[in-house]
């Protein structure tokens, strides 16, 4: 598998997927994608600039019936990528975020927004640095507010610090196109999320009575019921690929500024 190429253990038989990064375009985009967390939104589509047409076309353009199954790639470090999949069975059509890296066997699952649902899959110091975190000229999603609004869904952490929070996500929704004014009152809504309500992360040490000489993972587990990661991410990779996911995940890197100098972002900043 090539660093661009779909997640292998995603679609079931009869069904593909497929990068679909054009209908970020949409103008119902963003109240169509949110609808299966926080559907208020899609009856306020006037934030988002759009109006109920514009809605109800995004949603059956990212829901519907569609083959393949729509995705937007969004590159990390090290030839990973965090995969975002509209896996539209035809009896219970989700979101689903997953991590491939080319090396590895199989995917790791970060969550999915579905009828049984999963999550989350980041902490807000990981939701930060993927944010902020595309390799230059990579394919995909690339830039900061686009990434983190697409992450949202996926995100839980009972440590977040709520101003910081408001501010960094209504530029984002400024930046995709919302009112300044009605920006940090949406983004507060963002922070109440319906599936999972604040679960914990804790850095991982070794156990006493785990009876292996394995390292302690690089990565938090969460302590949520519902998320994935409360086992190590993408089970079965060797510690070295566990460590360079833990990069991906953690490290901010350098981004470009307009006078060609690169400057690494402040702590925290996508």
């Amino acid at each position: 598998m090539d660093d661009s190429a779909p997640p292998p253990d995603l679609a079931p038989p009869g069904f593909s997927i497929a990068p679909a990064e054009q209908l970020l375009r949409l103008p119902g985009f963003w109240p169509a994608y949110y609808v299966p967390t926080w559907d208020d939104f899609a009856d306020e589509p006037e934030l988002f600039g759009a109006d109920g047409a514009d809605v109800d076309a995004a949603v059956d353009a990212l829901y519907g019936p569609v083959d393949p199954w729509p995705a937007y790639r969004l590159p990390l470090a090290g030839g990973h990528v965090l995969w975002i999949v509209h896996s539209n069975h035809p009896e219970d059509s989700g979101t689903d975020y997953v991590i491939t890296h080319p090396a590895w066997s199989r995917s790791g699952r970060l969550a999915s927004i579905e009828g049984h649902f999963s999550g989350p899959g980041l902490s807000w110091p990981e939701l930060l640095a993927v944010a902020g975190s595309a390799p230059p000229g990579a394919e995909g999603v690339l830039d900061p507010g686009t990434r983190l609004l697409l992450l949202l869904p996926a995100f839980g952490d009972a440590d977040v610090p709520t101003e910081e929070a408001v501010r960094r996500i209504g530029d984002a929704l400024t930046a995709a196109g919302m009112a300044a004014e009605a920006a940090p009152g949406a983004a507060e809504r963002f922070l109440d999320h319906p599936f999972w309500d604040g679960p914990t992360w804790t850095p991982q040490g070794p156990s006493p009575l785990s009876g292996t000489t394995r390292e302690p993972s690089p990565l938090p587990l969460c302590d949520g019921p519902y998320s994935p990661r409360t086992v190590r991410l993408a089970q079965g990779i060797t510690a070295d690929q566990e460590r360079a996911l833990a990069a991906a995940l953690t490290v901010r890197h350098p981004v470009a500024v307009p006078d060609g100098r690169n400057v690494s972002p402040s702590p925290g900043s996508p």
